[in-house]
C-alpha cells in the first residue's frame, strides 16, 4: 500500500505487489536481523522480565511505559526507570547491578530451561536464509540481549549454523539507536558499503539504528513489537508480515565478492 499524493491509499493485488517488490533484495550484500520478535519468536518474555525484575526492586513500571524501550540496551532501560523514581544518585549503579543481576538470572532460566517454547519465528527461516546466502547474502543478527544471553540463544537455535555473524550491544559504547552495532558487523564481514546493507527489525528503534547506519534498505517486520504504522512513520523503507517474507533475488550481482586491493 502507498499513498498516492492528494489522494486514497493506491491498494496492490498480490500479484502486483510481489511483482513490484521482487527485487527489493537485489542490491544488498548484507542482511543484518535483530533477535527477539524479528528472528526469535519468544512472545515478548524478554521485555516482561525485565519490567517484572524491576518492579520487584521497587520501580513502577507499567507496560506503556515499557513500550518505547523495546530494542534498548537493557542497563539503559533500568537505569531511565530508576532516575525517574528519583533513586539517590550515590544508589544510582548498586541499583542498575541488583537488577540486571536479577534480571539476567531470571532470562537465563526462562530462555534456557528444557520447558522453554522459545523458536525461530518462522519454521522456514533457515531455509530461507540458506537461499539468501546462495544470491550471495550474508547474515547477521544484533541484539540488546548481553553476550552470553545472545550467544547461548544462537546456539540453542543453531544459528551458527547459518548466520555468518552476530553482535551484542555491550560489544559496542552505545546500542540502538547508534548505528555502531552495524557498521562493527560492515567491518567484521568485509562489506564496503552501507548501501548495500539492509537492517531488518520489529521495533522503532531498529527502523532508527537502519537509518542513523546509512543502510540502503530498512526493513520493518510485524512478527513482534511494533505497527506497521509506528515502523513506517520511524521511517522504514518497506513494512513486511516477517522477515521471511522478503523476497529472495533471482540474480547474483556480478560483481559481489570482487575486490581489488587498495594500492595507494
Amino acid at each position: 500500500v502507498e499513498a498516492v499524493p492528494g489522494g486514497a491509499p493506491l491498494v496492490l493485488s498480490p500479484g502486483m505487489t510481489a511483482r513490484v517488490t521482487r527485487n527489493v533484495l537485489e542490491n544488498i550484500d548484507l542482511m543484518v536481523c535483530d533477535m527477539a520478535g524479528t528472528t526469535v519468536q519468544e512472545g515478548g518474555l524478554v521485555y516482561k522480565t525485565l519490567q517484572n525484575s524491576m518492579r520487584e526492586f521497587g520501580l513502577q513500571v507499567s507496560d506503556e511505559d515499557m513500550h518505547p524501550w523495546h530494542g534498548a540496551k537493557k542497563e539503559a532501560v533500568i537505569e531511565h526507570f530508576a532516575r525517574r523514581a528519583q533513586i539517590p544518585e550515590h544508589d544510582l549503579e548498586e541499583k542498575i547491578t541488583k537488577i540486571g543481576e536479577a534480571f539476567l538470572n531470571s532470562i537465563d532460566e526462562a530462555y534456557f530451561d528444557e520447558a522453554s517454547t522459545i523458536s525461530h519465528i518462522d519454521a522456514g527461516l533457515f531455509g530461507y536464509f540458506q537461499q539468501l546466502k546462495r544470491a550471495g547474502i550474508k547474515i547477521a543478527l544484533d541484539t540488546g540481549y548481553p553476550q552470553n544471553i545472545q550467544e547461548g540463544l544462537v546456539k540453542r537455535l543453531g544459528f551458527d549454523k547459518v548466520v555468518d555473524g552476530y553482535i551484542s550491544s555491550y560489544e559496542v559504547t552505545e546500542g540502538r539507536p547508534y548505528p555502531y552495532m552495524v557498521h562493527r558487523l560492515m567491518e567484521r564481514l568485509q562489506i564496503e558499503s552501507v548501501r548495500r546493507v539492509c537492517k531488518v527489525g520489529d521495533s522503532v528503534r531498529d527502523i532508527e539504528e537502519g537509518l542513523n547506519a546509512g543502510c540502503g534498505l530498512v526493513v520493518g517486520v510485524l512478527s513482534g513489537a511494533d505497527s506497521a504504522e509506528a515502523l513506517m512513520a520511524a521511517g522504514a523503507h518497506v513494512v513486511a508480515g516477517c522477515v521471511t517474507d522478503l523476497p529472495v533475488p533471482r540474480v547474483t550481482t556480478s560483481a559481489r565478492g570482487l575486490h581489488l586491493p587498495d594500492l595507494s
